[in-house]
This record gives structure tokens, sequence and C-alpha cells, in this order.
């Protein structure tokens, strides 16, 4: 074709024609050039006057904090964030816009994070290893962030505070990063005194902890060390730091106060250090007790947080499984997608076909906050606790006094057979809520090898999926990344332009009406001129190019 193009010209035709080609060409190669590069730099110039989608200074202070210093093995910590859209959707939303940008940058600032894309419509298995049970879906809208095994799956549209006022994603990626890093091996402790029955990873060929093998798989596959903890032992003044889960397993001796030393100013009783573990801690703790056991002083501790223990046997008839245990007595138990549980065995409850949560020898819960639901905890500030039963029975259960009598205790009706306490604080720093979990059943089988080892069951997914998701270490640190304190417009987040701030034509001043903050206009000036040259440059140079061109050949 070249050959075609270059018969029967002159010289200076056959050289303004090989320019010609060897122009196309490069403005092609260019073009391909800066598509690649685009894609793998996301090379972008932040002109919003606020320097919105750029890492602020304490972004990338706290950020150097954690992702620069090695792991315990001496190695860089590896991070990888991805998004669950493609990058031209994560583009085109304005709420999940900033966070995908932030993520890009931190990307370019730091060779161990690394960022990708998965369109989880398209391709659901790509986040599979994600998801804690088989029927848990991951929305579009999540980020997962991943280190060593472990990962935090976060909503990114809630990257900002609550009343969108401010953008708070640094903030919160900064806490996802803390959390995944800060502790190597997060622990869920076993408490070994008043008579529990545990897992002693001290002694794994024991009887009691055969006897609990699977319950120490799922934890351990939870990502979890599990360890022992005597909360009587006098050295132990609060739950260890690295306790991501507490587990209070069928005790059969009450947590009685020293009498003697109620009036000593530093004696802490065993359930004071577990409430304290709840409300400063963002706390979880699972409490499997049996029906038959009467523990006083635990169950007027449990009240305060809204689970009430019914002392009787229930039994379901119409609800069971006929083989096992005295009729009536391996109850299966009935979903209940609107309560706390809904979160956790999610489409469970619409599939006919799926497994069933079984309980054995169990009791009931009911809420003591009756005939509300939630209750504002006494002495706090925006703090509210929730009761919510986690799975039932059916409406036909009855509970008895006990296994063979017909004394009853409670008529028909549905019964709770696992129940949940939800602690809420809004933090007013940060405008994030902090969550603490107490989790409780009314039987001494829930974690036996019965029930959590029979695959049968949907009690190891279920289980699987309620410790993933409770048994955190998220310690919020007191950093204000972009903002400027508690009392600031943006609320402790990166300010952006909005009504909550008095304006004035083009100009924003502070809530006292007294300082301008910023111009509000599109584009500084210096802003303006660069993006006229970068948008203007290179279709003006081909112009020029052209008429020269033109020219000459008119001229030839």
């Amino acid at each position: 074709m070249i050959a075609r193009l270059l018969k029967s010209r002159t010289t200076r035709t056959k050289i303004f024609t090989v320019i010609t080609v060897v122009a196309i060409l490069l403005t092609v190669a260019l073009n391909m050039l800066l598509t690649y590069v685009g894609d793998q730099s996301q090379i972008f110039i932040d002109m919003t006057p606020e320097g919105f989608y750029s890492m602020t200074d304490k972004m990338k202070e706290s950020c150097e904090e954690i992702l620069g210093e090695p792991d315990s093995d001496g190695n860089m910590k590896e991070i990888k964030i991805t998004f669950c859209q493609d990058p031209d959707a994560l583009e085109r939303s304005s709420s999940l816009r900033a966070t995908y940008f932030m993520a890009l940058q931190m990307r370019n600032a730091f060779k161990n994070v690394t960022v990708e894309t998965v369109n989880v419509a398209l391709n659901p298995a790509a986040v599979s290893m994600y998801r804690t049970t088989s029927h848990r879906e991951i929305a579009g809208t999540d980020m997962i962030v991943s280190y060593q095994g472990r990962y935090r799956i976060a909503d990114a549209t809630t990257f900002w505070t609550e009343n969108s006022f401010s953008y708070n994603g640094e903030y919160r990626m900064v806490s996802i990063l803390a959390s995944l890093t800060a502790l190597n091996s997060p622990a869920a402790y076993f408490v070994s005194n008043h008579g529990t029955t545990y897992y002693d990873p001290e002694d794994p060929d024991s009887e009691m902890s055969l006897s609990m093998a699977y319950a120490a798989e799922l934890i351990e596959e939870r990502g979890l060390q599990i360890k022992t903890l005597d909360l009587s032992d006098p050295q132990i003044t609060r739950i260890p730091e690295d306790c991501a889960l507490l587990i209070i397993n069928a005790p059969t001796v009450d947590f009685t106060p020293d009498p003697d030393k109620l009036d000593s100013f530093f004696y802490v009783s065993e359930l004071e250090k577990i409430d304290r573990y709840l409300t400063a801690h963002s706390g979880a703790v699972i409490i499997n007790k049996a029906y038959d056991v009467e523990l006083p002083e635990l169950e007027g501790f449990l009240k305060e947080w809204g689970i009430g223990y019914g002392n009787a046997l229930v039994k379901d008839t119409d609800n069971c499984l006929p083989s096992v245990g005295e009729a009536g007595t391996a109850i299966v138990g009935v979903y209940d997608i609107d309560s706390f549980g809904g979160a956790y065995y999610g489409d469970y409850a619409n599939l006919q076909s799926a497994p069933k949560m079984i309980f054995t020898n169990s009791g009931y819960l009911y809420n003591t906050y009756a005939p509300a639901d939630t209750q504002e905890e006494s002495g706090g500030f925006n703090t509210t606790r929730y009761y919510s039963h986690f799975i039932n029975t059916s409406d036909g259960s009855v509970a008895y006094a006990g296994p063979g009598s017909t004394d009853v205790v409670e008529g028909e009706g549905t019964k709770a057979l696992a129940a949940a306490s939800v602690r809420t604080h809004l933090d007013s720093e940060t405008a994030e809520t902090v969550y603490s979990y107490l989790f409780c059943t009314n039987t001494k089988d829930f974690l036996s090898n019965s029930l959590i080892g029979n695959k049968s069951y949907a009690n190891y997914g279920i289980m699987a999926s309620l410790i993933s998701s409770i048994s955190r270490i998220d310690r919020y640190a007191s950093m204000s990344l972009g903002g400027l304190s508690m009392n600031s417009p943006s609320y402790g987040g990166k300010q952006t332009h909005t009504t909550t701030l008095t304006e004035t034509g083009e100009k924003i001043y502070s809530a006292d009406a007294k300082d301008v903050i910023s111009i509000n206009q599109p584009f500084t000036i210096v802003d303006r001129v660069l993006f006229t040259v970068m948008i203007s440059a290179i279709p003006v140079a081909i112009l020029v190019y052209g008429i020269i061109v033109f020219v000459k050949r008119r001229n030839l």
C-alpha cells in the first residue's frame, strides 16, 4: 500500500506521505500509551478548590505509620483493596468515586498496596472466598480490604458522615488498615472458670477439648487464635487487648462478686470486666447456658442487656427431628429474615432445601426491654442497646419444667432459641457508629460436636458467619483525618461545600459568618489554565500540523 502511495510521486510528495503515515502511527501509539498509563496509574489532577480528591498530609502520615513498618516476620504488609464494580461505574458514582480515587492514590504512594476491580454482578465467583456463608451476597457497592488472609468488607457508600455533609473516608480507611494490621493474632478467649466447658489449646487431646473440636476448628478458620481466660484471677483487671471474642460456654457456677473485696477501690468483679469489655472496647461475647442451671448473678447482668432466660425445657413436637432425643427437644430453628439473625443466615430463610439450624435440650430467651426493643444506656450519650431474637421455634412450641415433665411453664407460642443484644454508640468526634455484641443461647449443647460437627445442619455455616461479623478488633484511634475537630462543620471529615455553612455569593463563610473559608468556584485560575492546556494542546498541535501539511501539499 505504501509502495502505491509513493509510486509516480515527486521526492517531496514521497517525504510528506511518509511523514503523514508516521504521524498517524505515532498518534495511534501515543493514544494507546496514554490509555495504558491512565489505566495503570490513574493519573489525574485534583482541581477542586478544597483538594477533595487528594490525600491529606495526615492521611499520608497515618498510612506511612501503618504500611511503612514491616510485620512481625520482617516483611512488608501487602494490602489488597478490591472494589466490586468496573472502574467506569466507580468513577460515575458520586458516592463511590472519592473512595476509589483515594485507593488509587494509596496504590501510587505505596508499592505494597494493590487495587483491583471485580464486577460481582458478572463474576460473583471472583469474591466467593470472602463470603462467610454460601448464601451471603457481596454487593457492587462493597469494598474489600484484605491482608494475610484476614479481610474487612465495607460498604463504600457509607464513607460519608451520617448527614452526608462531609467525606469521612480517610478516617474509615485508616481504621480498617489499623484493624487488619495492628494485631497479627487476634484471639477468641474461652472462660475457663465457673465450671465451663471449653477448648484448651494447651491440652487439645483432653476429653473436654475433643468434645469441642469442631467449634475450635470453626473459630480458627475465622482467623482467631484460641486462648483461655480465668476471670477470677486478681491479676487480670480487664479482658486482654487481643480479645476479639469472649466465649462463656455452659457455666455451672455463678459469677458472684467477692463480698470481702466489694469495699476495695481496686476490686473489679468478673461481670464488671465483661461489661467494660462490651462498653469500652467494641467487644463480642457469646454465652451458652444450660436451661436447667440457674445463675442469678449472670442472668441479672444479662437482663440489663435486654436478654432474659426462661429456665424451662422447650419442646416443639411439630417442628423437630423425631429421631433425636426426647420427642420435641431437637428443635428445627425457624428463620426470620427480619430479625438480627437474618443478616447472618441470609437466604436460608427463603430456600426450602437449605439445611436447618438445630437446637437440642434448649430453654427459651425473652426480651427484658419489652414492649420496646431498645433502651437508651443510662449515663451514656448517643448510646442505645437493642434486643433481637436470632432464631425461633414454631408457634406451637411449649416450655415444660423439665425432661418428661407435663408441667407447663410457658404455653404455646413462638419462642426465641437464640437472641442478641447489640450496643451502638455514635462517636461524636468521628460520626462513626461503634458496635458491641452479646449473643446468647439457653442450651449447653450449642457448640457441641453433635451440632457444629454435623455438616447436614446449618449450625456450622451460620455460626461461622456470626463469628466473622462480630469478632472484630477495630480500634478507632483519635485522629481527625482531613478535619478540624469534633465541633467543626465537617464533623471530623473532609469538608465540602454544603448548606451547613453560610454562603454569600461565591464566598463560603464559617458558621459564625465571620471568616471566609474558601471561594465557591469550580476551578482556581491555575487549574483553569492547566485544564485548558491539557485538553487543547494535542488537538491544537494536530490542527496546526494538518494545516502545514495541507498548505505544503497544495503548493507541491
